[in-house]
């Protein structure tokens, strides 16, 4: 075990629970499961407490915490709950490597500081006890699809067996050239040496997918997944999975699964903000969510023997009673949505309904500009609002490794612990943040006509073909992939690209939310670009003025200028259509004109072309803002 620093919100994304991440110094470390992040002798986990109704219900847990943050105890102040909290972190990979001599030795998980080479070679004359150079980590693991992670096995692959019965001293060396063929494992007793070629490749076997670290590691035999989870540990769960080598660093190591939602008020009702502000306290909160847990119910009464009680005086029973309701998500927030639903376009349909309409309220102010917009803006967006002020809670619910999704809630939820707390007791970890936006909304009509077009359609048609071959591959749950959620994501980048040069915000601070749906009935066509980096008070209102009449017709024209030509064109455009991007999933799209930091898009920078957009090199008139 090390120690080290760390953001609380990367504790959620992207170093949550099973991730690996850097020290400052070298060490390399995997975040430890919930089980222990909250132990000490004084510990008051209610301070850390997160209440959202929509999102406990959707992720099925009771409430979310805030990772600890390390406090120190101040001389002289009264004893405090929650001093010198911290996450627990293990060392890993367990193998290190000596820079000198290539040595290779393990350590256990809970190993503290440098490792120092034993071999003899490093000792002085004279002085027996003498350490020996520090030793790296190895820069190589194995993980499998089911999310195990382990100990590159380096012993079984030089001797080309599961079980080897010779224990000599094993070194790494790069021979020749800096690919995989170069890095040599050698044995010193028996003098076997294998290099490290295709650990990280797949392959098949009787037409059976599998890779060549489990099918070749030894001949006739499969090296498996035994379900490795340092992170929760010395633990296994025989897997069965083809393992796959990998780079500790690799981008495939590690996929955080969060799962965010914009808090929904019940009712525009005029609860005081000055209420809500004294219930969120965290003496109130501890009450309240006491109740919660003992009766069931949450009722002014339960605040009323409270020694702050005089503090709320000024208000009546019913306005508390309507601002605990909407705190702890009671009777009124089940009766509005059913929110078992986890369908994406459920999930988002209450975001949906709630932002095209205004709505003032302490955590959602919605507004509508007071002059109207240019016919620029007006002909071709039925609504725009003015987000001005939102808050968002994020919370991490698995992660996945090798593929970026396939997992659902229940196994995802599992990998988080060690002994999985009951559902009336479970959390999940998570953060609040505030921030701003601009809503827009599609003409429906003018869309449908336009999705009707067989070109349209066609081309739209690409993205989805290349993307059943992905889902195919890993067998992933299908979607279907229609040309409004292709328009829509691809003006959405190119607008948040074009903002970040006029509002003051870094990309990255800028994330699209989508609202799409094809349905006849209660069809959704619409997009939220916002930020949720701000500070305390929740803005700092740069997104917003743009979002006025007379800045965004100004940022729209200019953003579909840029969309029309791309400065790698006509390779962007003509190549594109061939597939490109992640898993080969857009079309004209490319880091120069559509893609975004990945932690600004929802999709993971899939499923965009500025063809349907503005038209393709052949077919000027295919897109749906074509001159």
């Amino acid at each position: 075990m090390t120690s080290g620093n760390i953001r609380r919100a990367q504790l959620i994304s992207p170093f949550g629970v099973g991730a690996m991440t850097v020290l400052v110094d070298g060490s390399t470390v995997i975040a430890g499961g919930l089980d222990h992040w909250y132990e000490g002798d004084d510990v008051d986990p209610g301070a850390y407490r997160i209440d959202e109704w929509r999102l406990q219900r959707r992720l099925r847990v009771n409430h979310f915490r805030l990772p600890p943050d390390y406090r120190r105890p101040q001389t002289g102040a009264p004893r405090t709950p929650n001093i010198r909290l911290t996450v627990p972190f293990l060392r890993f990979p367990t193998w290190s490597f000596c820079p000198y001599c290539k040595r290779l030795e393990q350590q256990p998980l809970s190993f503290y500081g440098k490792a120092r080479c034993p071999d003899v070679k490093h000792q002085t004359p004279g002085k027996p006890t003498s350490k020996g150079p520090a030793m790296s980590q190895v820069p190589f693991v194995v993980i499998c699809e089911k999310g195990h992670i382990g100990d590159f096995p380096w012993r079984e692959w030089v001797h080309r067996s599961l079980q080897p019965t010779c224990q000599g001293v094993i070194r790494l060396r790069a021979v020749g050239t800096g690919s995989l063929s170069g890095q040599v494992v050698r044995c010193d007793k028996c003098d076997k040496f294998r290099p490290l070629e295709g650990v990280t490749t797949a392959t098949s076997v009787d037409g059976e997918p599998t890779t060549v670290l489990t099918s070749r590691l030894e001949k006739g035999s499969e090296y498996s997944c035994q379900g490795w989870q340092p992170w929760l540990g010395d633990t296994t769960k025989p897997c069965g999975q083809p393992l796959r080598g990998s780079l500790r660093g690799a981008s495939n190591v590690y996929f955080p699964l969060v799962e965010s939602s914009i808090y929904l008020p019940q009712s525009a009702s005029s609860t005081p903000p000055k209420l809500l502000e004294i219930l969120n306290r965290p003496d109130f909160v501890t009450a309240i969510q006491f109740a919660k847990k003992t009766t069931g119910e949450v009722t002014f009464e339960t605040i009323r023997m409270m020694d702050q009680y005089d503090i709320l005086k000024p208000f009546t029973d019913a306005v508390i009673q309507d601002a605990l309701d909407e705190i702890s998500g009671g009777k009124k927030a089940e009766q509005v949505y059913d929110l078992d639903e986890l369908s994406p376009t459920g999930w988002r349909r209450p975001e949906f309904d709630m932002l095209r309409d205004g709505i003032d309220h302490p955590n959602l102010v919605v507004t509508t500009a007071a002059t109207p917009y240019h016919s620029d803006i007006a002909g071709t967006f039925s609504r725009v609002r003015l987000v001005e002020s939102l808050r968002e809670t994020r919370a991490l619910w698995g992660f996945t490794r090798l593929t970026s999704s396939g997992l659902n809630l229940r196994d995802g939820k599992s990998q988080l612990w060690k002994a999985q707390p009951s559902p009336d007791r479970e959390w999940l970890p998570a953060y609040t943040v505030s921030g701003e936006g601009i809503y827009l909304e599609l003409d429906e009509q003018r869309l449908r006509n336009w999705e009707s077009r067989p070109e349209v359609e066609q081309r739209a048609q690409l993205i989805s073909r290349r993307y059943m071959g992905v889902v195919v591959d890993r067998q992933l749950a299908p979607r279907e992939l229609t040309p409004r959620l292709i328009l829509i994501h691809t003006v959405a980048h190119l607008l948040i690209n074009q903002l970040i040069f006029e509002c003051g915000y870094s990309t990255a601070s800028l994330r699209e939310r989508l609202y799409v749906s094809a349905e006849r009935e209660a069809p959704m066509a619409g997009l939220l670009i916002y930020t949720a980096a701000g500070d305390a008070e929740g803005t700092m209102g740069g997104l917003v003025r743009m979002g006025k009449p007379g800045n965004l017709e100004r940022a729209w024209s200019t953003a579909l200028a840029n969309a029309e030509w791309c400065s790698t064109d006509p390779i962007c455009m003509e190549a594109g259509e061939g597939g490109q991007g992640p898993d080969s999933c857009n079309l004209a799209a490319c880091h120069s004109c559509a893609l975004l930091p990945e932690t600004a898009c929802e999709e993971f920078n899939r499923f965009l072309d500025r063809g349907l957009v503005i038209g393709s090199l052949k077919e000027q008139n295919l897109g749906f803002f074509s001159p």
